[in-house]
């Protein structure tokens, strides 16, 4: 089928206008300054690292206002030194700019079973009722209320334990029984960062009696109340994704040597609860709503494997194909309301005039793309 070029033109110049009002996406800084242990010494580690903080990267949406002293304003950051352990350490961190999220890591032996920690970081402040409540809570109104319903953090500090025997690999294929997967350790350790945690205020107003209540977790729950004990699940499973395979749910307080585990449904939701406003599927730039340039970044990469989030991977299965299109194509339109539907991860929308064309567009633009693809390679 062919279209006429005039037509399909203005369909994707109109559809281009979509992203007219793109929010900026959460970035996390990583700063290994502060690693005595020497673990991150290694390229590798370094790596993972990084490719652990782009699964939240990928999908927050939130607009976190800097914390920029001056005048009789200050603040100064405080943390668990990673390297150390030492409480209360000042890292002589003194601002942070908008919507970025600062983490220190580091590494050192841990005490017991533990492979990882994660500390919310705090702070000394001083100065102006409007400036103390924005360093308290970045712009994220709820954060300042009683009982509290969402959460701003500028960042704290993850260490993990040198002497445990860590698997340094993005794909899981070289993973075996007797190593812990580090890309597991470091995610999970990010969510409890990023409030996954008994000591952050917006989660331990979501907890009664060993259940949790966040509206988002129960509706991904199937209606039923998740069972926590501290800050983790206990003995929950979820799906990987909107229709993915199931898993024991990645903030589990029990992580197996042998096993990769990625964040499910279900911890998602709860981030939510917690208050992160969290991309919705097909916002592969989390820009607040899905548009064509999100299709775009699909286009890329698609066929892709050991793919992420803002490669086009909606579905969450390490590749980008035609289910993540389909994905894309269900949420074209929506723009950010502050929650995912969490069960199934899709929003219906209406469908507008033109939409037909605009998937056969999409499509011809995928088709064509897959051709040069296999024309390159002598696929048959």
């Amino acid at each position: 089928m062919h279209l006429r070029s005039g037509r399909a033109a203005l369909l994707l110049g109109m559809l281009l206008l979509t992203t007219a009002s793109a929010r900026g996406r959460v970035v996390i800084s990583l700063d290994y300054s502060l690693d005595a242990g020497g673990l991150f010494d290694s390229t590798a580690a370094r790596t993972v690292m990084d490719r652990a903080a782009q699964v939240f990267s990928d999908r927050f949406v939130d607009n976190l206002t800097a914390i920029t002293p001056g005048g009789s304003n200050t603040w100064s950051a405080r943390i668990i030194n990673p390297g150390t352990g030492a409480l209360d350490y000042d890292p002589h961190l003194t601002s942070v700019a908008a919507n970025i999220i600062k983490v220190y890591v580091g590494s050192r032996p841990l005490t017991g079973l533990e492979v990882g920690s994660a500390g919310i970081g705090a702070a000394v402040v001083g100065g102006s009722q409007a400036f103390t409540d924005n360093a308290a809570s970045r712009g994220q109104s709820g954060a300042l209320t009683s009982p509290k319903t969402d959460f701003g953090p500028w960042g704290g500090s993850i260490a993990f334990d040198i002497n445990t025997p860590w698997y340094f690999g993005l794909s899981s294929g070289g993973l075996t029984v007797n190593k812990v997967d580090f890309l597991t350790v470091a995610v999970h350790e990010f969510a409890h960062l990023f409030g996954f945690s008994a000591s952050q205020p917006s989660f331990a107003a979501r907890v009664s009696n060993s259940k949790f209540t966040g509206p988002r977790a129960v509706a991904a729950n199937n209606g039923v109340l998740p069972d926590v004990t501290g800050s983790h699940w206990l003995n929950m499973s979820s799906t990987v994704g909107a229709s993915g395979p199931s898993q024991v749910a990645l903030m589990d307080g029990n992580i197996p040597t042998g096993v990769r585990r990625r964040m499910t449904v279900l911890d998602w939701a709860a981030l939510g609860d917690v208050g992160w406003e969290v991309a919705i599927p097909g916002d592969a730039n989390a820009n607040g709503e899905v548009g064509f340039s999100d299709f775009q970044l699909l286009e890329q990469n698609f066929g892709l494997t050991n793919a992420r989030w803002s490669q086009g991977d909606f579905n969450e299965d390490g590749v980008v194909d035609t289910a993540d299109f389909a994905i894309l194509m269900k949420n074209y339109g929506h723009r950010q309301a502050g929650a995912i539907a969490p069960a199934s991860g899709l929003v219906d929308v209406p469908e507008p005039a033109g939409w037909g064309m605009l998937a056969i567009v999409m499509i011809t633009r995928l088709t064509q793309r897959q051709r040069v693809r296999c024309d390159r390679s002598e696929c048959r």
